[in-house]
This record gives C-alpha cells, structure tokens and sequence, in this order.
C-alpha cells in the first residue's frame, strides 16, 4: 500500500511517500480503506518528537482521525460488512482500566494514540478495534467524517461531562474558528446555553457568527474584551470558559469575565503549554480549572448521532491531496487556517 511516513524529526519536510505491506486485522479489528484524514497539530507534536510524540519511533505513519470504507474484518467483527462507510475514533482505551469500567474512559491509565503508538491514517489502509469504529451517517461525507471524527466529540465531553453544562448558562468559547472550538460552540448552544465566541480575524468573525452565537467578539482588534464580554453575559458573568489553543493573552483576559463558581476547561495548549494564573482570585471566585482531553466511547457514539441528526455540522478550511501534506501543516503552523484542514487519501 501508498503510505506516507514520518522518516525524520523536524517538520512535515521529512513526510516521505513510501510503499508498506498492507496491514492485516487482528480477530477485533477492521481493516479500512482511507479515504480522507485530518492534519492536526498532534502530528506537529510527533515530528517535533515533543509531548506525546517524544515516544514515538520511526519511521511512523500520522494521521489520527481517518475516515473511509470497510475492506474487511476480523473474524470476531459481526456487525460491519465490507464497503460500509466508518470513522475512526483517535484514541484506544484498554477496557480493563478502573476509569474504562467506570465509563471514563477517556481517562484510561494506558491510552493507545492512532498515529501516536500505532500506525495512522497517512495511508490507504489501516487497522483499527471495532470499538473504535463508528458508522458514518447518511449524508455525511468522508471530509465531514474526519472533520468531526475529533472534534465533535471532544467538545460533548468537555462541555457535558467534564464543564457540566447547565441550561440557559453563558458559555464563551475561544478560537471559534477551529474546528474544536466550533464544534464547541455548536454543542453549548443544543445543551441550552447562551454562546458569545471568541475570534481572531474578520474572516473567523465571519464564520463564527453562521453557527448561531449570541455575539461574537475580534480579540486581535479588541484585546481589553473582558468588560464587553461582561456586559454581554449579565450580573452573573460567564459560567463556563471554553479554552481549546492555549493563548495566554486571550486566556488571561476571558478569566476576567468569569462569575463566580465559574469552571474554566482546557482541551488545548497549541499556542503556548503555560498561562498565567492569580491564585488569590481562583479561590476568592471558587472557580474551578478542568482539563479534558479527548473523547470517551459515550461521547463518540452520542456526537455521531447529534451529526447524523444535523444538530452539529463540520467546519473545513481546505481539502489537500495527501501528497501536499506539507502544505497542510504550513496553514496549521501560520495559523492560517480557519477549520479543519483535510487529506484526500484514496
């Protein structure tokens, strides 16, 4: 099979097109054909050899959020069929962890990353557990599939389990543009929330206001948005901070907005891995800081049937070949994207 390969650490000048054996799946998996995959700043992360990708050994396969067609199972898969269209789950829970038999297990002590540990999506086939794979929905295409293959999920969990979103709170979203942070957005608003996002250009402005907000603020013209956003939200002020980037300008003036009792939930640090924090506020406000990361198997399946129902749309900025991979992560790198950028595989 076609696959590209992370061959060096670096950058994506080092993605070289090579020629692999097809992979083979184990009884409790699916072999897939891909059809598209995401570009995500994880794959930065991996050919930077940092965070997560500093375990990584080369040569290795990127790509964590493919989408394609069954090309066949393994012999204890019975209820996928070859030709069915799927999307792949990025991380793998080992089932057997106290957070996996208590259903968190987005949490699970010993997470397997697709791209990360195993082989990815930068190839026309890859193998994956049946339980990380989940039925496209009628009318949703493979870029929409890979488009919301992370992101929507990522944004139920963190906005109903981890933030714990009531009805009729303000929420504020960050980086409204982004695929996460749309996604975010779009999920607040069917859990009942009042939305006011967050964005970086004119352009993102754009966008952001097409998802249905209550109001949409340019923190790159308006930097000092802390009073405004407070006028907005009411005497109560914001009840949860949505943080998906890691700006730590932007982070440090959406907490002045919060209420008190506020949670702030961070998903992301793409921009920058520390922020500024006043402890004397933090507890004088009793706001809680949360941390979610990915999505559980709850939250993938439930995300899906939101997107099935339209309730949740996609959010690309550009489809690419695989072979302009490098392009793609130029875009990611210059910020230039608006939504997700996607690889035409197969």
């Amino acid at each position: 099979m076609r696959a590209l390969a992370l061959t060096a650490f670096g950058g994506p000048e080092h993605l070289e097109l090579v020629d692999l054996p097809a992979p083979e799946p184990a009884p409790d998996e699916v072999l897939i054909r891909v059809r598209t995959v995401g570009a995500n700043r994880m794959d930065v992360d991996v050919m930077l050899h940092r965070g997560i990708g500093g375990r990584v050994s080369l040569p290795q396969i990127l790509g964590l959020d493919p989408a394609g067609e069954v090309e066949r199972v393994g012999a204890e898969v019975r209820d996928l069929a070859p030709g069915d269209r799927v999307v792949v789950k990025p991380s793998i829970a080992c089932g057997t962890c106290r957070f996996c038999l208590s259903g968190d297990d987005d949490a699970c002590a010993h997470l397997v990353n697709i791209g990360v540990d195993r082989p990815g999506g930068f190839a026309e086939l890859i193998t994956v557990p049946r339980s990380n794979v989940a039925r496209l929905p009628d009318g949703l295409d493979f870029v929409g599939g890979t488009a919301l293959a992370h992101a929507a999920p990522v944004a139920l969990l963190m906005l109903r389990e981890r933030a714990r979103l009531r009805p009729g709170e303000v929420v504020l979203v960050s980086g409204a543009g982004g695929s996460i942070g749309s996604a975010a957005v779009q999920v607040a608003r069917l859990l009942g929330a009042r939305v006011i996002a967050l964005a970086g250009s004119p352009a993102t402005v754009e966008w952001a206001r097409s998802l249905d907000v209550e109001a949409v603020i340019d923190y790159a013209s308006e930097p000092a948005f802390s009073g405004h956003v407070r006028e907005l939200a009411g005497p109560d002020g914001v009840a949860i901070y949505v943080e998906s980037v890691g700006n730590p300008a932007v982070w440090q003036e959406a907490l002045r907005a919060l209420g008190r009792r506020a949670r702030a939930v961070a998903c992301g640090s793409h921009a920058a891995p520390s922020v500024p924090l006043d402890l004397n506020w933090l507890y004088r406000n009793r706001i809680s800081l949360i941390g979610s990361s990915g999505s559980s198997l709850a939250s993938f399946a439930d995300a899906f049937e939101l997107v099935g129902r339209g309730a949740v749309r996609p959010n690309v900025h550009a489809v690419l070949p695989l072979e302009r991979a490098a392009d793609a992560y130029r875009l990611l790198l210059e910020r230039q994207n608006r939504g997700k950028v996607v690889l035409q595989v197969s």
